[in-house]
């Protein structure tokens, strides 16, 4: 349990938004959990996106709201960015600019990772494990016995709470520099350069996994895709293989619009964010994933859906429910681009592996050899070490290309 509730920075990457930004911002506002200041990054928006942050913050002055410059470098850049803002203590959750959150996002990761019940619509919780899957594992959301979130496509099965009254911090938004800040970074930092009160709080070394609080934690929910003016479509696909590192290096299946990550979990990222970059990881939301989970850190998936995924031309990616959308992803194994996805993954997990189990630096080690073989080696050895993804069809579809030597990159 949670001695007092945390801080959460909401950390928003923006570019040309301002068509559906309001609404996702005053969705920000509706949360039930208010001790929560947003940072918004803006890569260099043409159209009101600017104007409109600074409206939302001038509209709630109770809420921290800051804006800062992008480094224009692309979405996943400027999200990486933006861990550079975290303070000491901190919560992490990420934001999207076109998306609507339900009342409870952010309520039911407080509620997961402190081990509170998050609600009476909760359904299970499918927890990370280490060990091997079991191809019919569905985690511990088919084993808890109780009710599971509806598969509804109206927004009415979405069983939220209205959200509490009130708000945070005093501070409302400036494009000038903040006044000194003991924890907070100034507001020209470098990118990447990390507060060094966020550096501080694990030290250079791995928090002890024996402290639950210490321990980093990934919560995620699924997501209910829409048409661009919310009409609901379906539920996202609820995956039912474990979370665990064996997972993360083939698989990003922990959506970053619904991810709440705790403070040591954040304080990982934040340290880990130069790596990232210098790497050119390919999306933020999976590089969380896969360093929550390499550290031995708690993976919690809840089959709730508490975001609202807008569709829309201009999604940098999109719903992945229809047989076309899961059969174009399936063909993605096949390109070179996944292969360098790959290695690009694995050269930022290999510059942090400190922050990495023992067994999970053997299993990283193990990767980058295999990524480097021939075809039908890699595809030996990708079996031997037991990688997988979250269908059959996917783990067989990676198998293949690794035999057709697709995994090499390019």
């Amino acid at each position: 349990m949670l001695a007092a509730r945390p801080r959460i920075a909401i950390l928003m990457a923006t570019f040309d938004g301002a068509r559906f930004l309001r609404a996702q911002l005053d969705s920000i506002r509706d949360q039930s959990v208010t001790d929560w200041r947003l940072v918004v990054s803006d890569d260099g928006s043409r159209d009101g996106t600017r104007a409109i942050v600074r409206a939302f913050a001038a509209e709630n002055p109770g809420h921290e709201v800051t804006l800062i410059d992008g480094p224009r470098q692309g979405a996943t850049r400027n999200f990486l960015h933006l861990l550079g803002q975290l303070r000491q203590g901190e919560w992490l959750a990420w934001c999207d600019q076109d998306d609507v959150w339900l009342p409870d996002r952010l309520a039911r990761g407080l509620a997961a990772l402190s081990g509170e019940s998050p609600g009476s619509d909760a359904g299970g919780l499918a927890a990370l494990s280490d060990g091997p899957p079991d191809p019919d594992a569905r985690g511990l959301a088919a084993r808890s016995g109780g009710p599971r979130e509806p598969d509804a496509g109206g927004l009415a099965a979405l069983s939220h709470r209205p959200p509490a009254p009130g708000a945070g911090g005093p501070t409302a938004l400036s494009d000038k520099p903040p006044a000194p800040d003991p924890v907070g970074p100034a507001r020209h930092a470098p990118p990447f350069a990390l507060n060094p009160a966020v550096a501080d709080a694990t030290g250079g070394a791995m928090p002890d996994p024996a402290a639950p609080a210490a321990r980093p934690a990934l919560h995620a929910c699924r997501t209910m895709l829409c048409a661009g003016d919310l009409t609901p479509i379906r539920p996202a696909p609820l995956y039912t293989r474990p979370a665990s590192f064996l997972n993360a290096l083939v698989q990003a299946c922990t959506p970053g619009n619904t991810t709440l990550v705790n403070a040591a979990g954040a304080a990982l990222l934040a340290r880990a964010a130069p790596a990232a970059a210098r790497a050119g990881v390919v999306s933020h939301d999976w590089f969380t994933y896969q360093l929550i989970a390499g550290a031995g850190g708690v993976v919690l998936r809840d089959p709730a859906q508490t975001v609202l995924y807008r569709q829309h031309p201009r999604n940098v990616m999109g719903r992945n429910d229809t047989l076309r959308a899961r059969a174009a992803r399936l063909a993605m194994l096949g390109a070179g681009d996944y292969g360098a996805w790959l290695a690009a993954n694995h050269a930022a997990l290999r510059a942090v592996a400190p922050m990495l189990t023992d067994a999970n630096r053997a299993v990283l080690d193990q990767f980058g050899r295999t990524l480097a073989a021939p075809g039908p080696a890699a595809a030996a050895r990708l079996a031997r070490l037991g990688v997988y993804r979250q269908t059959r069809a996917g783990t067989a579809a990676l198998l293949l290309a690794a035999a057709a030597g697709r995994l090499r990159g390019r």
